[in-house]
C-alpha cells in the first residue's frame, strides 16, 4: 500500500442517506476511506455544519500533491428519505463493491450508533429498536440485555453493518450530565460492568464489533463535548474505583474496539484530552489495561477538539497518540485536509510511518477476522427482511419495552386513567431525524395509542421545547378537561430544553398533570407532576407501551427497579452549570504543526 492509501485507511467518513453521490464515492476511491459511519436519516452536504460549526481549517497549507474530491450542496434542512432495511442492504453492497474494486481491494468497515432511545441512527422501515442501557439495568436481567444486543446486531449485520459504536461504559455519577444520562448503564460501576460484558458478548456473537466508549469515562461531566472541552476532576483513586472499572470489564470481555473521549483527565495527563494523549491511550490503555483492539476517536470535529486544534492537526495528533481510526462527521469539505494532514505529518517526520502501519495492520486484522474480504458486498436483502420482520423478534421488542416501564410516582392514585375523565393529551414532537417517517414511527405515536383506549380526549402537540404559543394553547385547552397527560422527553441535541416549563405552567394554573418521560432524572420527571411514568426510551414500542400502562392494559413489571440513586439529585439545581470547568490555560501546541511548521 502507498502512504496515501495507508493514511486513508485510518479515516472513517460519515455516509448520509443511501444515495451514492460523486463525493460519497470519491471519499472511497480517491481518499481511500477505511470505513463509513452511517446516518441514513440525513443527506450528505457541505452545508451541514457539525453542531453549528464548519470543520474546514482556513489556515491549512496544501502540500504539492494535494487534491480535493467532488462536493455536494444539497439543502441541509432536508433529512433524506425513509430507507427500508432491504434498500439499505443494497446500498451498502454497492459501496462495498466500490471499495473492493480499489487497487488495494480492501473492504470497508461499516459503523453506526444504535444505542437505543434517541441514539438510534437508523430508525426507518420498522427496524427493531430497544430501550437504552439504563433501561436494561432497570429491567435488571443480564440475559435480556444479551438478547437485546444480539438481536440488534443480527438485524444490522444482515444489512452489512460491521461495527457498533457501543456499549457506553460511562458511569453516570453526575445527575446533571447533559450528554450521557440514559446512555449509561447507571451510576454503580460494578453493575455497569456486568451489563457492559453482556452487551459486548451479544454484539460480537452476531459478528458485529463492539466499541466500548467514551474512554476514560464521561459520566461525571457537566458539559457536552460537542460544545466544549471538559476536565474530569476525579483523582487517581476515584478513576480506578469508578471510571476505569467498566472499561476494564469491557477489555476483559474481549471488546474489539474502543472509542476515546474528548476530555482531559489530570489524573493521567494534565495537558491533552484522551483522544490526543499518548499517556492515556498507549501507556494506560494498551500498557496497563491490556487492550489489544482498535482505538477509534470520537467524532474529531467536536468543539472540544476543534476550538483548540484545527482538524488536520488533530487527526495527526490523535494517530500519534495511539488512535487507529479517526471518526469524521459533517466533514464534507474538510475530508481531503484530514487525509493530507496525516500524510504530511509522516513526511515531515512528526508522525512515524510505523505508527501508521501499526494502525492499518490492526484495522485489517479486524476486517479479516470478520470475514469481510470474502463476504463484504454480498449481503442478501431478503435475509435482512427476515430478521427485521420476524414476528418473534417483533414480539420480543414489545416485551422489552413493556418491561422497561416504571411508575416513578402516583401519590394521588391517578393511574390507571379512567375513560369517564376528559383528558388533554399533549404530545411533544420528537425531532424529525429520530423518526422512521412512517406509520410505525411518526410524530404522533403517543396520541395514536392513547386514542385506542378512549376518544374522550383533546389531542394537542408542542415543539420538543414548547414555544410561548404552545404554552398559551395548552393552558387554554386545559380549562376544558379534568386532567392533562403530557410527554416530557429529554434529548441532548435539543439545546433549548424540553417541556419542564410547560408542566410547571400547567401546575401553576391549577391543573392535574401526568407526565410520560424517557429520562428518570429531574429533567424528565420534573418536580411538579402529579404522576410520572418513565419508559427510558423515545422509540416506538416504548412510547406505545407507556400509553398501555397509563390505561392499565399492562401492569408494571415487579422486578423492574429504578437503576440509579436519585438522592444525590435532591440538593442540585434544575440545570447543569452554564460553563464547563476551565481546562489548563496552556494549549497542547498552537495552530502550528505539520504544514504550519510546529510539532504535534
Amino acid at each position: 500500500m502507498s502512504l496515501l492509501e495507508k493514511c486513508g485507511q485510518l479515516l472513517t467518513f460519515t455516509w448520509r442517506g443511501a444515495i451514492p453521490t460523486p463525493s460519497g464515492i470519491e471519499q472511497i476511491t480517491k481518499l481511500h476511506a477505511g470505513g463509513l459511519c452511517l446516518e441514513p436519516y440525513a443527506l450528505e452536504t457541505c452545508k451541514n455544519l457539525y453542531w453549528g460549526r464548519s470543520q474546514v481549517d482556513p489556515n491549512f497549507k496544501k502540500p504539492k500533491d494535494y487534491f480535493d474530491i467532488a462536493h455536494t450542496y444539497f439543502d441541509d434542512h432536508n433529512y433524506g428519505v425513509s430507507v427500508t432495511p432491504e434498500e439499505l442492504t443494497v446500498a451498502l453492497n454497492k459501496m462495498q463493491e466500490i471499495a473492493l474494486n480499489r487497487p488495494s481491494g480492501i473492504p470497508l468497515h461499516v459503523t453506526i450508533d444504535m444505542e437505543g432511545d434517541f441514539k438510534n441512527d437508523y430508525s426507518a422501515g420498522h427496524v427493531l429498536q430497544f430501550p437504552p442501557p439504563m433501561g436494561m439495568t432497570a429491567i435488571g436481567d443480564l440475559e435480556i440485555a444479551y438478547k437485546v444486543a444480539n438481536l440488534c446486531a443480527k438485524q444490522c449485520a444482515a444489512m452489512g453493518v460491521t461495527q457498533f459504536y457501543h456499549p457506553v461504559c460511562d458511569v453516570n455519577i453526575n445527575p446533571l450530565n447533559p450528554e450521557i444520562g440514559v446512555r449509561s448503564f447507571g451510576d454503580d460501576p460494578k453493575v455497569c460492568a456486568k451489563f457492559v460484558a453482556a452487551t459486548i458478548k451479544g454484539y460480537q456473537d452476531a459478528n458485529v464489533v463492539a466499541t466500548i466508549k467514551h474512554f476514560a469515562g464521561r459520566g461525571d461531566s457537566s458539559t457536552d463535548a460537542h460544545d466544549t472541552l471538559d476536565v474530569c476532576r476525579g483523582d487517581l483513586k476515584r478513576m480506578r474505583e469508578v471510571e476505569l472499572v467498566t472499561f476494564q470489564a469491557g477489555v476483559d470481555a474481549g471488546a474489539k474496539a474502543l472509542m476515546t473521549a474528548h476530555t482531559i483527565y489530570p489524573a493521567f495527563d494534565k495537558e491533552y484530552p484522551a483522544t490526543l494523549s499518548k499517556k492515556i491511550l498507549t501507556d494506560l490503555l494498551r500498557g496497563e489495561m491490556g487492550f489489544k483492539g482498535v482505538i477509534v476517536s470520537d467524532a474529531i470535529g467536536m468543539a472540544a477538539i476543534l476550538k483548540k486544534w484545527p482538524l488536520p492537526l488533530a487527526c495527526a495528533m490523535a494517530v500519534k497518540a495511539g488512535v487507529d481510526t479517526i471518526l469524521l462527521k459533517a466533514d464534507d469539505e474538510s475530508r481531503a485536509q484530514c487525509l493530507f494532514g496525516i500524510k504530511s505529518a509522516v513526511e515531515r517526520g512528526e508522525l512515524s510511518e510505523e505508527r501508521v502501519n501499526d494502525a492499518v495492520r490492526r484495522l485489517l486484522c479486524m476486517k479479516y477476522d470478520q470475514g469481510l474480504f470474502e463476504k463484504a458486498g454480498k449481503m442478501d436483502p431478503k435475509k435482512t427482511a427476515a430478521v427485521v420482520r420476524d414476528q418473534k423478534n417483533i414480539d420480543f421488542s414489545v416485551e422489552v419495552a413493556q418491561k422497561a416501564l416504571l411508575v416513578v410516582r402516583d401519590d394521588k392514585k391517578l393511574l390507571p386513567l379512567k375513560k369517564d375523565k376528559k383528558l388533554l393529551v399533549i404530545e411533544q414532537l420528537i425531532p424529525y431525524p429520530f423518526l422512521g417517517k412512517d406509520l410505525y414511527s411518526h410524530p404522533h405515536m403517543f396520541c395514536e395509542q392513547m386514542t385506542k383506549y378512549s376518544i374522550n380526549l383533546i389531542l394537542d402537540d408542542t415543539g420538543f421545547h414548547a414555544s410561548d404559543e404552545d404554552v398559551a394553547e395548552a393552558l387554554k385547552l386545559a380549562k376544558e378537561v379534568d386532567m392533562v397527560v403530557i410527554t416530557n422527553y429529554y434529548a441532548r441535541i435539543e439545546k433549548r430544553g424540553n417541556n419542564q416549563h410547560l408542566v410547571k405552567a400547567l401546575k401553576d394554573a391549577g391543573h392535574t398533570v401526568v407526565v410520560v418521560t424517557n429520562f428518570p432524572y429531574r429533567k424528565g420527571t420534573t418536580t411538579e407532576a402529579d404522576a410520572v411514568i418513565c419508559n427510558f426510551s423515545g422509540s416506538p414500542d416504548s412510547i406505545r407501551a407507556a400509553a398501555d400502562l397509563l390505561w392499565g392494559a399492562i401492569k408494571p413489571c415487579q422486578t423492574t427497579k429504578m437503576p440509579i440513586d436519585l438522592s444525590a439529585e435532591k440538593n442540585l439545581p434544575d440545570q447543569a452549570p452554564a460553563a464547563a470547568p476551565k481546562a489548563p490555560a496552556k494549549p497542547a501546541g498552537k495552530k502550528k504543526a505539520f504544514a504550519y511548521g510546529g510539532k504535534c
